[in-house]
């Protein structure tokens, strides 16, 4: 038996076999298919700037460890949250997410020219339009009238009537903006004046504050603003304008990666 052993041991076989079991051990032990995380040149210069903005000082030694064990700790955690898909749960996370990658892939236009400018302008002209603006007269009561029918009669019949004291903006609202008389007058104001006739009286309408009845004494039409008074936001807008369009068309792109199921099934289906 010892000398099967030894012949066993003096085989060049055996001892190939047992260098090749080496090798793959310590290709095993040294080897390691975890995700990395790197704790770069870059990382450590970036964590060192935010040290000194916020303390007002150069981080020592410690102070720098510190700095990168907490980085690695924070990372581990992001990675995990990722791997574990929080990010499709959380609509605000997610909505984060999405607006940081609109701004890495959103290409910043040239200048423009004084032409396409002009030509944005002409094309949305109706961005650049004011508002209608109505001056009314307003009877204002704190709580609903017993008899409205009556005294809106009374009101069209010329009879002066004083409603409650107390009312923020007063009996005359004189050149008040669409909009205001929407936030002020309530959602359902605009769509009554814009129906009244100069001279009219309608009411009640019910405000957060209490009741109105109003007399339409004129009306401002929208009309559009001058070029040169909005060329700063219409060159914002144009901007905005061509960042959207090259986010899309990059979008677009990365599309070809992705295999797009269910579009033939209607929202709401099974």
């Amino acid at each position: 038996m010892r000398q099967h052993l030894l012949r066993i041991l003096r085989d060049p076989l055996f001892t190939f076999c047992l260098l090749g079991a080496g090798c793959f051990l310590l290709f095993d032990a040294l080897s390691d298919d975890r995700e990395a995380i790197i704790v770069s040149e870059t990382v450590r210069e970036m964590l060192i700037d935010d040290f000194e903005v916020l303390q007002g000082r150069t981080p020592d030694e410690r102070d720098k460890a510190a700095l990168i064990e907490r980085f690695i700790h924070e990372e581990i955690l992001f990675r995990e949250a990722l791997s574990r898909g929080l990010h499709f749960g959380d609509a605000r996370l997610r909505l984060m997410l999405i607006e940081k990658m609109r701004f890495l892939l959103a290409d910043i236009p040239d200048e423009p020219t004084e032409e396409e400018l002009v030509d944005y302008y002409v094309d949305h002209l109706n961005r650049y339009t004011s508002e209608p603006r109505y001056s009314l007269r307003n009877v204002y009561f704190r709580h609903a009238p017993e008899d409205p029918a009556a005294l809106l009669s009374d009101l069209r019949d010329g009879a002066d009537i004083n409603g409650d004291p107390g009312f923020w903006l007063g009996d005359e609202m004189r050149a008040y903006h669409a909009s205001v008389l929407h936030n002020v007058l309530g959602a359902g104001a605009l769509p009554v004046i814009e129906g009244m006739a100069v001279g009219d009286w309608a009411g009640p309408i019910e405000s957060p504050r209490g009741y109105h009845f109003i007399r339409l004494d004129a009306v401002i039409p929208s009309q559009p603003r001058r070029f040169a008074d909005v060329r700063s936001q219409v060159r914002e807008d144009w901007a905005a304008a061509r960042r959207s369009d090259s986010i899309h068309q990059h979008v677009q792109q990365l599309r070809e990666h992705y295999a797009i199921r269910g579009l033939s099934q209607p929202l709401g289906g099974p």
